[in-house]
């Protein structure tokens, strides 16, 4: 199962700083400071190989299972064919923290036996070769309590691909809550929940010598977070049955009890694993605490950050609407058209192809509803060569026009100031007829009057301030009609 939580709000303007920082540091240290953690730890198997370490502790662990655990593990006979089974062997012996306590504590091997000074020395050289190894030496050993490797172990990968699964759920879920809740609240939970996930995994192993690495307890701190303060967002739920493969929505809440649930099933019954589950749950709970906090004390939480770019759908409407029109099946292509206004009023496109479909219809309603939707959209928008180009198409077609003052107002007010008076006069002419009390027709004439007079009619500009003066005379444009004409 993979969730992938989505935003369109991501941009060049608006980039998740924090998110991409992490991830680049992240990144930097795996690639240049640990780039020579392998060879440091083959070096190092290969001295405990060659050196004959090995022959010397492995007996031991095997006689301390014996006699500690009951446990009866096979003698190894010194063929090549067994050197990486005995490897793997103790590796195993150096993950129980119990027998290494003893080991290092002299309990094992004691200094009255005559092979503790080569033991001890060989013992020295291969620790010293394995603190070279970058994720040994700051990753969180809980035996060590290294104040210092709490922080840095939330740096420190694996491998490459432990370290690519935690950058792509970091970017996945890091950049909606970033954009979502913050920077300065996105990061101190990034690193609070880091630091509660290993506070976990050092109460449950507290004698561990296991190094904890990896930023998978801070991510798991932000998807619970995520789950808390989207919980209602719906997110899309990827499912597979083997020969079938879907998604569902499901909204965000549920998915912190399925990974949390997840995470303790892999800890009881997942067998042998690498994986710091106890961390990923100290992580998930803590965030998820962090988010209902910040929802109860803070409420720095922007719900419109997750929305879905649609613009893909718009397009797939678009391209389907225009082959309806291109086989002339109008009354399919319609529908889709709307279809795109509703997700954006202001499509442009889809104005206009519905006002070329509208048009073949002038008697009807629609038809003058369309275009008052596009004219306000281009008159939005400045576009006034093409406001003008619209207007009169729509005065020919149309055999009453039937705009509403305002847009008939705001339409002759761009005409005066284009330079068009001509259509500004028939606009005024209208209002005058059929709206003659409109509070927009003295700023409307005297407007008109400017535009006469700016073009050197003069006539016609003195003739609209007197019609503002007779028909007007309590307004403020009556006033200065007056003046004008002085």
């Amino acid at each position: 199962m993979l969730i992938i939580p989505l935003t369109g709000k991501i941009s060049w303007r608006n980039p998740p700083v924090i998110t991409i920082g992490i991830i680049l540091i992240n990144c930097f240290v795996f690639f240049f400071f640990q780039s020579n953690d392998k060879e440091w730890c083959r070096q190092a198997i290969e001295f405990y190989v060659e050196s004959g370490l090995v022959r010397i502790e492995a007996p031991r662990y095997r006689e301390y299972l014996k006699n500690s655990r009951g446990e009866d593990v096979p003698s190894f006979q010194g063929e090549e064919k067994d050197e990486m089974i005995l490897v793997r062997f103790v590796q195993e012996m150096e993950k129980d923290h119990v027998f290494m306590k003893k080991l290092r504590g002299n309990e094992i091997i004691t200094p009255e036996e005559f092979i503790y000074a080569e033991w001890a020395s060989l013992r020295k050289i291969y620790e010293e070769k394995l603190s070279k190894v970058v994720f040994l030496q700051y990753g969180f050993i809980p035996e060590h309590k290294n104040f210092i490797a709490v922080f840095t172990y939330m740096f420190l990968h694996g491998g490459f691909m432990h370290l690519l699964g935690n950058m792509v759920f970091l970017w996945l879920v890091g950049c909606v809550l970033e954009l979502g809740c913050g920077r300065v609240l996105y990061v101190a939970g990034y690193f609070i929940s880091g630091i509660m996930a290993v506070g976990l995994f050092g109460l449950i192993y507290m004698d561990s010598m296991v190094p904890l690495v990896g930023a998978s307890g801070a991510i798991s701190g932000i998807i619970g977070a995520y789950t808390v303060l989207y919980g209602k967002k719906k997110v899309k739920v990827f499912y597979s049955l083997g020969f079938y493969f879907n998604y569902v929505k499901v909204p965000g809440i549920v998915l912190l009890p399925i990974w949390i649930c997840n995470e303790f099933f892999l800890l009881l019954f997942g067998g042998d694993s690498h994986v710091a589950y106890v961390a990923h749950i100290g992580g998930l709970v803590s965030g998820a605490l962090l988010g209902y906090i910040n929802l109860k004390f803070f409420g720095r939480v922007n719900q419109e950050v997750f929305e879905e770019d649609r613009s893909e759908e718009i397009a797939s409407l678009l391209e389907e609407g225009l082959q309806r029109i291109g086989e002339l099946d109008m009354k399919g292509a319609r529908p889709l058209l709307e279809q795109v206004l509703d997700i954006d009023p202001g499509n442009r496109n889809a104005l206009t192809h519905l006002f070329n479909i509208d048009k073949l219809n002038p008697e009807g309603e629609r038809f003058h509803k369309t275009a008052e939707r596009l004219l306000l959209h281009l008159c939005h928008n400045k576009d006034y060569e093409t406001v003008y180009a619209v207007y009169d198409e729509y005065c020919r077609i149309a055999k009453c026009p039937r705009l509403t003052p305002d847009l008939y107002a705001r339409l002759s007010a761009i005409f005066s100031e284009q330079g068009r008076p001509e259509a500004a006069e028939k606009i005024m002419a209208r209002l005058l007829q059929n709206c003659p009390q409109s509070p927009q027709i003295p700023t409307g004439i005297l407007n008109l009057s400017r535009a006469y007079l700016k073009k050197g009619l003069s006539d016609k500009g003195r003739k609209c301030l007197r019609v503002i003066r007779k028909r007007y005379p309590a307004s403020a444009e009556s006033q200065i009609a007056e003046r004008l004409l002085r």
